[in-house]
């Protein structure tokens, strides 16, 4: 057992020592867990850097319909200040996404102010589950939106440093983006990832067996999808390769995806390149929707990490047409961005007013190795139930006739293939009637 997997291991038998008294009545079709919230295995966050609720709307009267994301069943506004009150840059905005927390302007998951300790990201609290990870962005990929997910600085520009933290501390499985300081194709190679650098070779690792992959798609910034983007994938072909390569993992991933030149465009209140990259950034999320299309373990949101130019749309011109727009500034602004959320748990959207709640939100019910997730019944004389696991470990599924006492013996022995363990039980006799529940064995 590798070094990760050993850790992973002990994390899980500790965890699972607080939650053994959940367990089946498979006579009573019952299970006892914690209520208000469904069970996540997969987590996708889409940022659309800068993309106010005048980016959207002058990329819907662009399009002449709306967009994409917006026909999402929950949304909410939420605020986007940094601590202090200060208006917020990527950097400040990105942490209290990915950890919960306020932080200064230029800090990268970092407890500042406060005692300046690290805060743990959605991405690392994945990781300790077991999950896959990825960050996608159409930007440099130390810049600051994918840097507060897989590092931790006490200034956005380190790239370097947040280079080799991605490269030798968080390791997600998925990288993709532009290169940066600390980050090129032989790094990257040297650190054991698979290196990609045009839509061609990206294809091919998507139908590949690939464990790690890094794309590097140039220096810098990726094009604007709306002046040609020549041999470079669009965000829309690099979220479906992002999706191939972690859903591989069978206890599931977490994956952030930004559209990282929506912002830049606004800055210089390029109205055609920010609806492009409006239009490009819906096109991912419709791609991801599609793949996570039937599947009730996926939760999907699609944010923004502040707003740019403070766009106004003054008058829809019609589809096609860039509509009248006015700015009031090529900075950030103040105001409140939208969230929209689609499947498991993505109700507890409309509660979110902050953009520190959205970490809470992905952290929402994520099941616990050895948690009844469901049962249900398949047939007339059969019910299934369906349990969360930790891939590769052995359990031991334990029954007993009562609670109260409860006298457990051992039913089978089971090794977890993917994150769901299945047991299935046939009504009315003895050996499905009682209590059961699955703890981990000693390795």
């Amino acid at each position: 057992m590798s070094e990760e997997r050993q850790r992973l291991a002990a994390l899980h038998r500790t965890r699972s020592s607080r939650v053994r008294g959940w367990a089946v009545c498979a006579c009573w079709a019952l299970f006892v867990t914690r209520a208000g919230a469904a069970p996540v295995r997969n987590v996708i966050l889409f940022v659309g850097d800068g993309m106010g609720l005048g980016q959207i709307e002058a990329a819907r009267c662009y399009a002449g319909e709306t967009l994409f994301f917006e026909s999402f069943p929950f949304r909410s506004l939420i605020d986007t200040a940094a601590a202090g009150g200060w208006i917020t840059d990527s950097a400040a905005s990105g942490t209290a996404l990915a950890t919960g927390y306020k932080v200064n302007n230029g800090v990268v998951s970092l407890a500042i102010p406060g005692d300046e300790q690290e805060l743990e990201t959605v991405l690392e609290y994945f990781q300790g589950w077991g999950k896959a990870s990825g960050l996608v962005t159409t930007s440099y990929l130390t810049d600051a939106t994918p840097a507060v997910f897989g590092a931790h600085a006490a200034y956005r520009f380190d790239s370097e440093m947040i280079a080799w933290q991605y490269l030798n501390r968080t390791r997600p499985e998925v990288l993709m983006g532009g290169e940066a300081a600390g980050l090129s194709l032989a790094v990257a190679e040297s650190a054991g990832y698979h290196v990609v650098t045009d839509r061609l070779s990206l294809v091919a690792a998507q139908t590949g067996t690939v464990a790690r992959l890094c794309g590097l798609f140039g220096a810098g910034y990726l094009p604007y999808e709306y002046d040609g983007l020549g041999e470079r994938p669009s965000l829309a072909e690099m979220t479906a390769c992002a999706l191939s390569v972690l859903s591989r993992d069978p206890d599931g991933f977490f994956l952030m995806v930004e559209g990282g030149l929506i912002d830049i465009a606004c800055h210089g209140n390029d109205l055609a390149r920010c609806v492009a990259g409006t239009l490009a950034f819906d096109r991912a999320v419709e791609t991801c929707a599609a793949w996570a299309h039937g599947r009730d373990d996926t939760l999907i949101l699609v944010v923004a990490d502040h707003e740019t130019g403070g766009l106004s749309v003054v008058r829809d011109a019609g589809p096609g047409l860039l509509p009248e727009v006015s700015w009031s500034t090529t900075g950030h602004t103040a105001a409140p961005i939208a969230l929209f959320g689609w499947g498991a748990n993505a109700e507890w959207v409309e509660g979110a007013s902050d953009n520190t709640h959205v970490a809470g939100l992905m952290r929402r019910r994520v099941p616990l190795p050895g948690e009844a997730v469901s049962i249900t019944r398949t047939s007339v004389d059969r019910l299934q139930a369906v349990w969360a696991a930790l891939s590769g470990t052995v359990y031991r599924i334990e029954q007993s006739a009562a609670l109260r006492p409860a006298a457990w013996q051992t039913r089978e022995i089971v090794t977890a293939v993917t994150s769901r363990v299945t047991l299935e039980h046939v009504v009315g006799t003895e050996p499905s009637c009682g209590f059961f529940r699955m703890v981990p064995m000693a390795p």
